[in-house]
């Protein structure tokens, strides 16, 4: 009987096994059909391309105008599997006749990277196409062609100018794969999407001159967030990025930041650590739309769930104040405000409120850190010190350092104390103020390297 039953446990290991290995070929055969098919499909729509007039070589939105009548995107089916055909077709700039960008030096800059000593005035060398085959519903890309066109006639300057955008992240760099809008909505009659290329830039040629800030330029990315031009307006004419002017033979130029979105949780008590909750929390951005008055590009409400937590999600990168509703005054922060919020993170705040108008708040401490064995004068900046306010730096295992020396100015707004710090062990230390016994505790409010 064991025998029987040990027989049958290896015939059933052996079976799946070749069961499994039927299925795994079955798949990677279905999956080669697939990718065949979407192959056949790219080339047919690349040489059904290249055969146009060059003049109708251009999508119904892309970059090149005017706009042709080839789909930016389509559904084809073939073989019974259905294909989603993306179709894109730029102007290229190619460095044997010069660039168009400036650059240092004396050098002259391309689209594509290159550089030239040559400033080239009409830099619509030649035109790009790129073809890619998905399956549909899917993201990934089975197949992508390329392939340059040029025109019979050389390149000529016409009555219609160009725009340049180039797209960056935080740290300046070029952010390649970012979806670009083009629109004048005065006349309507305009609307572009184009794809920036491995060096942030999307070119576009022919647009009609505009000279009233008419174009309206936006970028963005999956995952990141948005940056754009603004129109003037009666009421606030100060804008920081202006929609921009197309002037005949001439690129106007436009650079637009944009990185990862983020998350930011604040999470708000009282001055005796309650927590709060059905609070509404402001944050509001360093960057402006306008100036003059200050206009912030983002500012956006947060009501504190029972934990006391506020959380922004989707959030963009930044330095943002944060305030409370009416009738409740900010005492202080953790990390200090403006709060710095990276791309890609989760910052974690600490906010203290009160609804006592007179507790002491803090707003800013300068320097927030010192070198152990350095004597460092510190500045408080804030509300409501007292004549007798003490400062005094503590860390958890360690003595509690006492100023030198403490200086309260009259109008109660700021207090300079002195720290010798000789001996101090590194690392962060609470700022405690004690003003008539209302305390305010800035938690690793102050950094010793």
């Amino acid at each position: 009987m064991i025998e029987v039953i040990v027989d049958a446990f290896v015939i059933t290991v052996i079976f799946g096994a070749v069961i499994g290995s039927f299925l795994v070929m079955l798949g990677a055969t279905n999956s080669g059909k697939i990718r065949t098919l979407a192959g056949a499909l790219a080339n047919e729509q690349l040489e059904y391309l290249r055969n146009l007039p060059y003049d109708s070589l251009s999508t119904q939105n892309g970059t090149v105008l005017p706009h042709g009548s080839i789909p930016d995107t389509q559904t084809v089916n073939r073989g019974g599997v259905s294909f989603t055909l993306n179709t894109t077709i730029i102007f290229v700039d190619d460095p044997f006749d010069g660039c168009a960008i400036p650059g240092v030096q004396s050098q002259w800059n391309c689209t594509d990277g290159d550089t030239s000593n040559v400033n080239d005035v009409v830099p619509v060398d030649y035109k790009r196409i790129n073809v890619e085959a998905l399956k549909v519903g899917t993201p990934t890309v089975l197949i992508k062609l390329s392939s340059n066109a040029a025109s019979k006639a050389a390149e000529t300057p016409s009555q219609t100018g160009m725009l340049l955008v180039k797209v960056i992240n935080a740290q300046g760099l070029p952010v390649a794969g970012a979806i670009v809008m083009v629109s004048l909505p005065v006349v309507g009659c305009i609307f572009l999407t184009g794809t920036t290329n491995e060096q942030g830039y999307v070119f576009i040629a022919n647009l009609p001159p505009e000279n009233q800030n008419g174009y309206r330029i936006v970028t963005t990315k999956a995952g990141f967030s948005s940056d754009y031009t603004t129109s003037r307006t009666a009421q606030n004419p100060n804008q920081i990025q202006p929609d921009v002017d197309i002037n005949v033979q001439q690129v106007t130029i436009q650079t637009l930041a944009i990185d990862y979105l983020a998350t930011l949780q604040v999470t708000v008590t009282n001055e005796t650590n309650q927590i709060q909750s059905g609070v509404l929390v402001t944050a509001s951005s360093a960057k402006l739309t306008a100036n003059n008055p200050d206009t912030p590009k983002n500012i956006a409400e947060r009501q504190t769930d029972i934990n006391g937590l506020a959380t922004w999600l989707g959030f963009e990168w930044d330095s943002y104040d944060l305030i409370a509703q009416t009738g409740y005054y900010v005492v202080s922060t953790s990390p200090y405000q403006r709060v710095a919020l990276a791309p890609g993170t989760t910052l974690p705040v600490a906010m203290v409120i009160t609804t006592n108008p007179n507790w002491p708040r803090l707003v800013s401490v300068s320097p927030a850190s010192g070198t152990s064995g350095s004597t460092v004068e510190v500045i408080i900046e804030g509300f409501n010190f007292t004549a007798n306010t003490t400062v005094i730096l503590r860390k958890t295992g360690f003595a509690d350092i006492l100023p030198t020396l403490t200086v309260v100015e009259p109008d109660n707004k700021s207090v300079t104390v002195t720290f010798n710090l000789a001996g101090t062990a590194v690392g962060g230390w609470d700022l405690v103020l004690d003003s008539n016994g209302q305390i305010v505790t800035q938690i690793g409010g102050f950094i010793v390297s």
